[in-house]
């Protein structure tokens, strides 16, 4: 993939991701859809149609302009108040939650298209006041327009309405919570590959190949690594006949002349710009991109609560639970480790999030701040038991989540003097201790 292609990319993802790009969209539309009305309506077939519609349309020019300009300046006054709403949601966001979560409430859609249609009402109600007693027209009003505008303003009243309905349950941390498991769920499942291909993923292929005398390929710039393009690589290693392995995992922040891969030839200075154009960076982090940075900012809600300035334990149990769900759903499915070419030989050797790694990111934090809260280390034992439950037929985790335990229970030793929450926590070791043989029991506190 081309330099250029990769910079229009990374635009095209700045462009669908900013808040102005439906506002703009949709103002391009009533533009668009303006220009047509003041050019058709004095056509003989929409003439006979504003006759039978004659008594919703107004004829006098200044009767027009005093709709129009009413219709401008109430549409102007919902649209400040609406944006203003909206900056009020993020700020908020921001102080009680995480900036993490910015990105995924600025690119609302529905919210957007408001806005949009508000501009859009406005710039075609403009557009008529100047076509009134326009001195090349036939007729000075054009009424259907204003009829059009007038329906326009009940619809911006209609979505004003339930604008303010929407925005108060989006600034409810529940729902947002709730928002971005889903949104992770679903980016769990695009990551997870065919069942019928899951024999071929195998990752002792990728442990017992030697890569000790392929060659270093430094970064030429800085950057968070969100997105790769696997077409992108594996036309890369068709092209030059060239073998990849990835040292870096998707949200690593990639420095420069650091080296991110590796590769089975040497490869000169345009091939190398090549292969990082199949690598896209940019700063925020949108979950669609991987399902890391859903864990992330769901953990990051977590532990914003759990800070003197919130004091939200409810909050982070919440969140815990969601997280505990959404492991569950990440030990069900399995990451791709490598691409192969047309031919079934293996071409890149990819770098995917172990869930190990995921549980360590992400509950560690919450483990670290919330360890003065008995609820909140209920909560973790409590997440970890079910992930326990969940394998205990195939034990592919039982390694990774019984380290886990362990630091979690070693976290809580000599924290809780109080007798009562003492026995709590060691009915929930008692039962996790159900799932373990004798020789790996935990001790009681």
């Amino acid at each position: 993939m081309k330099k250029w292609i990769a910079d229009l990319q990374k635009l095209y993802l700045k462009v669908i991701n900013s808040i102005a790009f439906y506002p703009t969209l949709l103002s391009i539309v009533f533009l668009v859809l303006s220009l047509i009305i003041i050019q058709v309506e004095y056509s003989e077939y929409l003439i006979g149609l504003k006759k039978e519609l004659s008594i919703s349309l107004v004829n006098n020019s200044d009767n027009a302009r005093l709709i129009l300009g009413t219709v401008v300046g109430s549409i102007i006054s919902l649209m400040v108040f609406s944006f203003s709403m909206v900056m009020v949601v993020l700020n908020r966001a921001t102080a009680t939650l995480s900036p993490r979560v910015l990105p995924g409430l600025i690119s609302n859609r529905f919210h957007q298209m408001v806005l949009g249609v508000y501009l859009g009402t406005i710039i075609f109600s403009l557009l008529l006041i100047v076509n009134i007693d326009a001195p090349d027209r036939e007729f000075q009003v054009p009424s259907l327009g204003i009829l059009i505008s007038m329906i326009l303003s009940f619809i911006c009243l209609g979505l004003f309405v339930y604008f303010i309905h929407s925005i108060s349950e989006k600034i409810q941390v529940d729902n947002i919570l709730n928002d971005l498991k889903k949104s992770t769920y679903k980016a769990i499942q695009e990551s997870d590959i065919a069942e019928e291909d899951r024999e071929n993923q195998n990752s002792s292929s990728v442990q017992n190949s030697n890569f000790n005398n392929w060659y270093k390929q430094k970064a030429s710039k800085s950057g968070f690594l969100k997105r790769i393009s696997f077409k992108s690589l594996k036309d890369f290693c068709i092209k030059y006949d060239v073998k990849v392995k990835m040292e870096i995992q998707t949200g690593t922040y990639l420095v420069e002349h650091y080296p991110f891969a590796l590769t089975d030839k040497e490869l000169d200075d345009e091939q190398n710009k090549a292969l990082l154009a199949c690598f896209t960076l940019y700063t925020e982090e949108h979950i669609s991109d991987h399902f890391s940075f859903g864990f992330g900012q769901i953990s990051e809600i977590a532990v914003k609560a759990l800070s003197p300035g919130i004091n939200d334990p409810g909050t982070a149990i919440r969140a815990i639970d969601l997280l505990a769900e959404l492991f569950i759903q990440l030990m069900l499915i399995r990451q791709q480790v490598f691409i192969k070419d047309e031919d079934g030989n293996i071409c890149v050797y990819l770098m995917p999030i172990t869930f190990e790694d995921i549980l360590f990111q992400n509950f560690t934090p919450i483990r670290n701040y919330g360890q003065q809260d008995v609820k909140v280390m209920l909560q973790l034992l409590a997440s970890l038991e079910k992930m326990l439950e969940v394998d205990y037929d195939k034990k592919v985790y039982y390694k990774e989540i019984y380290n886990f335990t362990f630091s979690t229970i070693n976290s809580c030793e000599g924290k809780f003097a109080n007798k009562l929450d003492r026995e709590q926590l060691n009915k929930m070791i008692y039962k996790i201790n159900l799932k373990f043989p004798v020789q790996q029991k935990f001790d009681l506190l």
